[in-house]
């Protein structure tokens, strides 16, 4: 599977990916001073397997380094009130969610619709 590196703590080996399937996240978990070195907005290509309620990425590969720099600046941007539209401001406060949960499922709708 492909996903792009959200977030890395190098020093203790470990990942968070966003997968290509739009799925659940994935983590990795090196050994401590391992040599994946992935940093945030990498492509990488992983095996993928599930663990209880995780996803965890075995083997991490670099595609391209920095592929999709500005991807977590535009993640939180998007999670900020300025970054939400008002018919989202909307279904937020009628619905049982908290106000501060973001769908992920209607930002990309809305993006590629």
């Amino acid at each position: 599977m492909y996903g792009v590196v959200l977030w890395t703590d190098q020093r203790e080996n470990r990942a968070v990916i966003w997968c290509e399937d739009h799925g659940d996240l994935a983590f990795y978990r090196g050994a401590a001073g391992g040599d994946a070195a992935m940093a945030a907005g990498d492509l990488v290509e992983f095996d993928i397997r599930d663990s209880g309620d995780l996803r965890i990425a075995d083997m991490p590969r670099l595609v391209t380094r920095r592929s999709h720099p500005t991807l977590i600046s535009e993640l939180k941007k998007a999670a900020t009130p300025s970054g939400v539209k008002q018919d989202e401001k909307r279904d937020a406060a009628t619905s049982r969610r908290p106000a501060n949960v973001i769908s992920f499922s209607k930002i990309r709708h809305a993006t590629y619709a």
